[in-house]
């Protein structure tokens, strides 16, 4: 044993010399290193080095988690469901949420919206320089930029883009907004944008995207809602629409985009985004719970869509600026809710909390004016006015000399009933949002009817006429929170959105100024001073505001969104979503 353990050490020796120089080092040192042992100690040995080695690699593997961090790499897809098929990947008349979507990832604007519902550039190299009389916009472009076909982007893009809009032969839907402005190239980098009046507003509409003149020149306006463009769109957004699938029996069942790389922003992380589309909110959802999409998003708008709480998806609730209220038809003859005490009362005893939670089932907010927050000049004060008090509310009617019978509990003044109807559509949660307020203002002794009408025969029949005691509806404002068109006494009659025909001098007033400014403190002011005088008059009563509920599963990652102004406003920052990661040391 003394011989073997006198061999074993000089052996060691011999290994270490080698190892100092390793050009004298021959592998057969270790074949006579091992020829000193036994098998047993041969395994012993063996056994001793493995742990040695399995040591080093969990202490290596160890030092490399906690020196590095995981961060976004490039690669794998994403599938997302839509409901209904697109018609115009076109954002000059792109009008379905489907449609809209699509758009968002394919075409980029001069600006758009960050994920707080925030004025960004896009296309544009910073924010318009504005003239001092507010009413000329300087914008200049990123140097650089190409269509996703490879061609150069320039000013003529944009003017040619305007002109097209602005022609009432192409048809587009956007063509009201652009009405009093002229567009000229200064260089092929410059475009100078002019507008006959100052309007702040204005400014949100440069999100609209860009479509790409050496295509689109020669469509002709007949052609327009016919080309094939319209479904095989090129861009100059972080995605471009890469293969298009259609069923046998041919009908459009998903369409799948490719990453940008020369997107201005950066290539994105995901390379390729499926849209699949789906004919029901049930069959999309359906879809995701069975993992053949990894992400659905919707407004919930139809009570049989619900979120499972102990689902292992990640699901986000984001605000919209959307909102219902209950408008008073304050022009009708012989109105009672022409009464402000009835409409102060009546807005006392809304529970609006009953309302969110028995007929979205949790997935919306309390509104409680025509700004909301997130918005410029967003008021969180109002939310004190009218807050919900059966106490007070049959105070004031008392006080108003709204008599409650001692039988029925019902109330009259001068032998005329506290009563009057819910006009609202056929639609589901708003026949259960009316009934429900019904239930809520029989307690404090109103007695309501529910005239459900078709949907079709809404506009025609009841708003433009203004044939209503009251309306249940739901607004969507403009990305501006400017109230003109719904609350402007010039707006009350039809054609106008005034549908409550509201008249204040005071709130016309601010309605304007903060309309003709582009200072943002004194919008903000006027802004919250008509917030008030609008929930101290009462001419609507404002119930909920929309939230989208975006679900998806979780690899997914590097999703940062707060409030949308839009449902298509969750892709503004898509380049960073990524699924796929690898490490890299601090």
């Amino acid at each position: 044993m003394k011989e073997k353990f006198r061999q074993f050490i000089e052996e060691v020796q011999r290994i270490r010399r080698g190892i100092q120089n390793l050009r004298f080092f021959k592998l057969a040192y270790l074949g006579r290193f091992f020829k000193a042992f036994s098998r047993k100690e041969k395994l012993a040995v063996l056994l001793l080095i493995a742990i040695f080695v399995a040591d080093l690699a969990v202490l290596a593997g160890r030092y490399y988690v906690s020196h590095t961090v995981p961060v976004a790499a490039f690669g794998s897809d994403y599938t997302e469901g839509e409901v209904g098929t697109p018609r115009f990947i076109n954002p000059l008349l792109a009008q379905t949420q489907t449609d809209k979507d699509l758009t968002t990832l394919v075409y980029a604007g001069l600006y758009k919206l960050d994920g707080n519902a925030q004025l960004i550039p896009d296309l544009a190299d910073g924010l318009p320089q504005i003239s001092p009389d507010q009413k000329d916009y300087t914008i200049k472009l990123k140097p650089n930029l190409k269509w996703s076909d490879g061609t150069a982007l320039t000013a003529d893009d944009v003017i040619f883009t305007i002109d097209t809009l602005q022609n009432p032969d192409y048809k587009s839907p956007e063509r009201k907004l652009w009405l009093n402005v002229t567009a000229d190239k200064v260089n092929d980098l410059t475009v100078s944008i002019k507008n006959k009046i100052v309007a702040a507003p204005f400014l949100a509409n440069l999100t609209l995207g860009i479509l790409p003149k050496h295509l689109w020149a020669n469509i002709t306006p007949d052609q327009f809602l016919l080309t094939k463009l319209n479904l095989q769109p090129v861009g100059s957004g972080p995605y471009f629409a890469k293969e298009i699938d259609n069923s046998a029996g041919g009908s459009l069942q998903s369409i799948t985009f490719e990453s940008y790389s020369n997107y201005w922003q950066s290539k994105p992380y995901i390379d390729h985004i499926k849209i699949n589309f789906y004919g029901s909110y049930q069959d999309a959802l359906l879809a995701l719970h069975s993992k053949e999409i990894q992400g659905f998003g919707f407004v919930p708008f139809d009570q049989k869509i619900f979120v499972d709480p102990k689902t292992s998806l990640q699901i986000q609730k984001l605000p919209v600026f959307e909102y219902q209220a209950l408008f008073f038809n304050l022009d009708k003859s012989h109105n009672i809710l022409g009464d402000p005490a009835v409409r102060q009362a009546l807005a006392q005893s809304t529970d609006r909390g009953q309302i969110v939670d028995q007929v979205y089932a949790g997935l919306a907010l309390p509104a409680y004016g025509p700004i909301m927050p997130g918005q410029l000049g967003y008021n969180p004060d109002i939310e004190k006015i009218n807050a919900f008090n059966l106490d007070s509310a049959k105070q004031i009617l008392d006080q108003a000399g709204w008599t409650a019978d001692p039988q029925t509990g019902m109330r009259t003044k001068n032998k005329t009933p506290l009563q009057f109807s819910i006009t609202t559509t056929d639609f589901s949660l708003n026949q259960k949002t009316a009934e429900l307020l019904r239930d809520q203002w029989k307690k404090i002794g109103a007695d309501v009817a529910v005239n459900i009408v078709p949907t079709a025969d809404l506009e025609s029949k009841y708003i433009r006429p203004r044939n209503f005691d009251s309306l249940l509806f739901a607004v969507n404002p403009n990305l501006d929170p400017d109230p003109f068109v719904f609350w402007h006494s010039s707006q009350a009659k039809d054609p106008g959105l005034n549908i409550a025909q509201y008249k204040n001098a005071a709130a016309d007033k601010l309605i304007s100024d903060a309309h003709n400014t582009f200072d943002s403190k004194e919008r903000t002011a006027d802004y919250q001073q008509f917030q008030t005088i609008v929930a101290n008059d009462v001419p609507a009563i404002f119930l909920d505001q929309s939230m989208f509920v975006y679900e998806m599963t979780p690899e997914v990652k590097g999703i940062q969104l707060g409030t949308l102004a839009n449902p298509e406003n969750r892709f503004y920052d898509i380049v960073h979503w990524y699924i796929q990661t690898k490490r890299v040391f601090k």
